[in-house]
């Protein structure tokens, strides 16, 4: 499963990124303000107990945020995965969630944060106020608590998320194509690291249970033992009486069936650690190939980001040169300029002496 904890302060566009999140990955979006409405509307336990709370002015408690959560989940078992919206906001309730996944078999993959800065997500609230005629987004001073009160509430969520290696600031500021395009990026590496932890987890799982099976490569010391005694007792000498001889009979071949059975058993254990051993070589052949798949994965999505970031090229400047080029003819004809001037003023010379 693929669990997104979608965060970003008002005005981000976390509600567009999460429309196209829902539609690329077939994600179940999972929202606490409309699951608190569907359960009234509906008039279920959990709705009830909710809207009494609610109407006397308390906020709801997390245990029925969870409850309404789990039935969600229940509710969508064949989800590729589900956005959190709105939830959790708090970091008991971040730690209350991860403990209702585990129940379910799944965990949180990550929490993508749409940042924006304050100037820019104003400026996108105030245009949003004009066309919605919501008041709170026409009101800079009302803008400006909003977005404090979501930074100060989401700090505690972005440690702890970064502690577990899931957090990941995204920048909001651009197209929504182009935005899109850097959490499809990310989730390539998240889903590649996912994969591959489970895999690794799967193998080592294999390699415990096949290490359990180790004992049975050997012939145990007991049954050696065993097979040593009835040996000694077909080559023992003198042959006894009759009635001892059918009763030694007897007990020798309910001793060979005992042998007979114990060496079928370790023959048992000895294929099933066989079998186990193939699978163990056809687990790590999976993992070698899914981190090769990775790797390039990886290449791929750095590759592209490389190429993004790419600066153009700078033409070069052949002015210098010109300009270059320009001096030289400067000299030049300024040299040839004294040269004449300096021939007139001889030919000068020479006409005055001459008279």
């Amino acid at each position: 499963m693929l669990n997104i904890v979608l965060f970003g302060p008002p005005g981000a566009g976390k509600g567009t990124q999460s429309q196209s999140l829902i539609s690329k990955y077939g994600l179940v979006h999972l929202s606490t303000g409309d699951l608190l409405r569907t359960e009234i509307a509906r008039g279920t336990e959990l709705g009830v107990k909710a809207k009494e709370i609610m109407d006397r002015g308390i906020l709801v408690s997390d245990d029925i945020v969870i409850s309404m959560i789990e039935n969600k989940l229940d509710a969508n078992p064949s989800a590729n995965g589900f956005i959190f919206d709105g939830f959790p906001r708090t970091k008991a309730q971040a730690e209350a969630l991860d403990d209702l996944l585990q129940k379910k078999g799944t965990a949180i993959s990550c929490m993508l944060a749409l940042e924006v800065d304050e100037k820019e997500l104003t400026r996108r609230l105030l245009e949003r106020g004009k066309e919605s005629g919501r008041a709170d987004d026409r009101d800079e001073a009302t803008i400006k608590n909003r977005i404090n009160e979501y930074n100060n509430k989401t700090l505690p969520l972005k440690e702890y998320y970064s502690a577990e290696g899931k957090f990941h600031s995204i920048n909001g500021i651009g197209s929504v194509s182009d935005i899109f395009n850097v959490i499809q990026n990310r989730l390539v590496f998240i889903e590649a690291e996912i994969e591959l932890t489970q895999l690794e987890n799967d193998l080592e799982h294999l390699d415990l249970t096949v290490n359990d099976f180790e004992q049975v490569n050997e012939v145990s010391s007991e049954l050696k033992r065993d097979i040593e005694e009835l040996q000694h007792a077909e080559n023992s000498s003198p042959k006894p009486e009759k009635k001892a001889e059918g009763s030694k009979q007897k007990a020798m071949s309910s001793k060979k069936k005992a042998v007979s059975s114990k060496k079928k058993a370790v023959s048992s254990k000895q294929k099933a650690v066989g079998s186990k051993q193939k699978a163990v070589g056809s687990k790590k052949k999976a993992v070698s190939s899914k981190k090769k798949a990775v790797s390039s994965k990886k290449k791929a999505v750095s590759s592209k980001k490389k190429v993004k970031a790419k600066p153009a090229k700078k033409k070069a400047a052949p002015k210098k040169k010109a300009k270059g080029t320009k001096k030289t003819k400067k000299k030049v004809v300024k040299k040839v300029v004294k040269k004449k001037t300096a021939q007139k003023k001889n030919n000068k010379k020479a006409g005055k002496k001459k008279k």
